[in-house]
């Protein structure tokens, strides 16, 4: 059996992991680059035949996981995707976001609608819990619970267990569930986005998250919040919604302007009975979790222009997580260079992004013109829906693997895994494009 990974090596997009067995080819995920070089990354040819793949398991709908994979159907892929119903759900609104997002950059895209479409047709879903045979391939899904639909992969090929992380999420996230723990593997597949990191616990973000809000109230000032539109985005309206609700906040107007963010939370309410018990039980009794006084939600981009002239203070919720797209930096171009207004980063800020400009202060370009960053620069880390390290090392360590690869991470991080986790099993650092014989 052959390995290769051909993205989110020392890294933490693009992620691909390539298998070639005596039984099948198969892919886990198959991810857009994000960040430095990314579009002459997206668009090199690939090192391998889309026509002999014959599946792809897609751990979740991410960008950085399924982004290339109408590429791979428009160059001759025609297998099996198997994912859970909301994975496909998730990544069809995502990928046509995607080809919306080339036409307007007006570069050659990697990909059409058709691509997308034809895609789409390949799908096969599955609930947690199931198993199911492919070409002698055993296949079984657990949830991440990164986010709505994410699936850590169980798959038992020549006579070995081998187990696909995919994104792991982070523990007492209010909607998802927590990450399922698997009693025993051969060979295991981990992410590292937050190796050797410990999140802060998330009372402490919801509490930073409420202090915040007052402190802009108060100063009837902007509070921009750049968000990942899937799970972030959501999570961030239930916990404003609990403010609202419980009279913690009042008299500001919250703006959600992003389409795609808004067609994700319709599908999760589409979702209910995978959700998290706390709010299961919440919906129950009458809540909608996604909806309070002074939300409104911004469709149209002409839209975007009546929010600036709307009164302070507000809230503006926009795409994308790490600034890089999206709505958000026409705002950071409005509100970025007033001292007086706050940008509050609320997820990981990859090398290369704009956030991770924003993060470390420096001035950024929008539309060729130069942004200096005055505004308030805020970080709340405990609402990532990515497992630290302590809880990476606890699920690994659970299935006593004889072989470990880490990837999905920037070396740093990844190295720091792997030297918590080089005492209990023969622990590998991915390298990009290479192929690693089991």
């Amino acid at each position: 059996m052959k390995i290769s990974f051909l993205g989110a090596a020392g890294e933490v997009t693009g992620s691909s992991i390539l298998i070639e067995s005596k039984e099948a080819n198969f892919l886990v995920d198959f991810g857009m680059f994000q960040g430095l070089n990314s579009y002459e990354k997206n668009m090199k040819d690939f090192n391998f035949d889309p026509k002999k793949i014959d599946f792809v398991l897609l751990t979740h709908a991410h960008l950085d996981h399924s982004g290339r994979l109408p590429k791979l159907y428009k160059e001759g892929f025609s297998g099996k995707v198997f994912s859970t119903k909301a994975t496909k759900d998730l990544a069809e609104i995502i990928l046509y976001d995607s080809v919306r997002i080339f036409e307007k950059d007006k570069r050659i895209g990697l990909y059409k609608y058709e691509d997308v479409l034809g895609l789409m047709r390949l799908f096969n879903c599955f609930n947690y819990g199931e198993e199911f045979d492919f070409k002698n391939i055993k296949i079984k899904l657990r949830d991440a619970g990164h986010i709505l639909g994410s699936t850590i992969f169980e798959v038992f090929v020549e006579g070995k267990k081998l187990v696909f992380s995919g994104d792991l999420g982070n523990d007492n996230a209010p909607i998802v569930k927590d990450t399922e723990f698997i009693d025993s593997a051969d060979i295991v597949f981990v992410e590292s986005t937050y190796g050797g990191l410990i999140h802060k616990k998330r009372e402490e973000g919801v509490e930073k998250l409420l202090l915040i809000i007052k402190e802009v109230i108060q100063r009837k000032a902007v509070l921009l919040i750049p968000s990942f539109s899937i799970e972030r985005t959501q999570e961030l309206l239930f916990e404003i919604n609990n403010f609202v609700e419980n009279k913690y906040i009042s008299d500001i107007n919250i703006f959600l302007d992003s389409p795609l963010a808004i067609k994700a939370t319709k599908i999760y309410k589409e979702y209910k009975n995978i959700f998290d018990k706390e709010s299961i039980s919440i919906i129950d009794g009458g809540d909608d979790i996604f909806d309070f006084k002074g939300f409104k939600e911004t469709k149209d981009v002409k839209d975007s222009f009546k929010i600036l002239k709307a009164s302070v203070p507000k809230i503006i919720i926009a795409g994308s997580g790490m600034c890089s797209g999206g709505r958000i930096p026409f705002y950071i171009k409005q509100y970025g260079k007033d001292k007086n207004n706050v940008i509050l980063l609320n997820s990981y800020q990859a090398e290369g992004t704009v956030g991770r400009k924003i993060e470390n202060k420096e001035d950024i370009f929008i539309n060729e013109v130069r942004v200096p960053i005055l505004a308030e620069v805020e970080k709340i880390d405990s609402f990532s829906s990515h497992a630290d390290s302590v809880k990476i090392k606890k699920w690994v360590l659970n299935m006593k693997p004889k072989r470990i690869f880490i990837n999905h991470g920037e070396i740093e991080r990844a190295l720091a895994l792997k030297e918590e986790l080089k005492d209990s099993a023969e622990t590998t650092l991915a390298e990009l494009e290479k192929t690693y014989l089991l």
